[in-house]
């Protein structure tokens, strides 16, 4: 994994969530990305929600977080994943600040993502519990001003590799994330992630937010040709920021 970035090509995103089909999505190589901002809430349909949602659906909610219910649950709906009637796959869920992100993918496929909002936050202090030795040196000695944008790089590695595998939160925050290769290698990091062949990509979305997925196929749920890369989607109303890659492992 290095540190090279990438916009988003345009043909990468995708403005009308239906537009490839569910199944045709599913037989790709990589996850379908669906990005969903407070406009979606008008989408919000309590009648498709799954059994599980539906019984929480009632619950008592501060207006805020009844706006992130409902966008959250709108962009399930829209990546036709968690809801009633759709065909299974795996998906996975994350939200932040009245928006939210789906990750799409075939049945038998692991993935996890994670969305945040970047805020000030006290980074010597959270990686102490988050980070492992080498994740923390390589914070403390970062400039301040790229040391926050690392910190959300790892951060939101290390909740989708948490949601992907079914690990603990926060218990296996610091038993996933990134390593440095070798001194030759300055600069470039691997993934330090569970059992397996797993893929991660993470982006800076717009000034504000930060997005990483990861996922893993078993070989039985493999598609054929080479792995691909995840296609974002926005959903209906909703305006996706401009997308920049800012870590891949493997690089392709």
């Amino acid at each position: 994994m290095s540190e090279s970035e990438a916009t988003v090509p345009r043909h990468g995103c995708n403005s009308d969530p239906a537009g490839d089909s569910s199944e045709g999505a599913d037989r790709g190589a990589a996850p379908v990305l669906l990005w969903a901002g407070p406009a979606a809430a008008q989408d919000y349909d309590p009648a498709v929600l799954s059994d599980a949602d539906a019984a929480r659906a009632g619950l008592p909610r501060t207006p805020r977080a009844a706006l992130q219910w409902r966008v959250s649950r709108a962009a399930l709906r829209q990546a036709g994943a968690g809801t009633r009637g759709d065909a299974p796959r795996a998906w996975s869920l994350s939200h932040s600040d009245g928006h939210a992100l789906v990750a799409r993918a075939p049945a038998g496929w692991r993935v996890g993502v994670d969305l945040e909002r970047r805020r000030p936050r006290d980074v010597a202090a959270l990686a102490q519990w988050c980070c492992d030795a080498g994740e923390q040196a390589h914070l403390a000695a970062l400039p301040e001003a790229r040391r926050l944008a690392f910190f959300y790089r790892l951060w939101t590695l290390k909740e989708a590799f948490i949601k992907a595998a079914g690990l603990d939160f926060p218990a296996d925050m610091r038993s996933v994330g990134l390593q440095a290769l070798q001194a030759q290698a300055a600069g470039r990091w691997t993934l330090r992630a569970p059992a397996g062949a797993w893929r991660a990509r993470c982006w800076e979305i717009g000034e504000d937010w930060v997005a990483s997925v990861a996922w893993s196929v078993d070989d039985g749920a493999a598609p054929p040709g080479p792995a691909g890369e995840p296609a974002w989607r926005t959903a209906r109303g909703c305006v996706l920021p401009p997308v920049r890659l800012v870590y891949a492992d493997p690089e392709d």
